[in-house]
């Protein structure tokens, strides 16, 4: 367990958290939302366990997960198109605005 591979995991985290909060709160124009925190917080306190553990367990595979890129094409594939489909789940539909 390195001091640089805890602030690697830290700085993702936190940059996650950040850009998964401006999709949620800034389309809402309040902080005052309440499933906006609620999808926040099951998202992102199984994922803080996680790594805690992965932290203590496997570093190994902790330092694996957090080189986002995949050295096989199919995996990268795969990787890119579930980043497409948790954007697009942001994204209103026309017939509902």
């Amino acid at each position: 367990m390195t001091v640089k591979l805890i602030l690697e995991a830290l700085c993702k985290y936190i940059a996650g958290l950040v850009v998964a909060g401006a999709l949620i709160f800034v389309p809402a124009g309040a902080l005052n939302y309440f499933n906006g925190w609620l999808f926040t917080g099951l998202l992102f306190v199984p994922m803080l366990i996680a790594g805690v553990i992965l932290m203590f367990k496997n570093p190994e595979l902790l330092e694996r997960r957090l080189n986002a890129k995949e050295k096989q094409n199919d995996q990268g594939l795969v990787i890119m198109l579930s980043g497409l489909m948790f954007l697009a789940g942001f994204i209103p539909l026309c017939g509902n605005l």
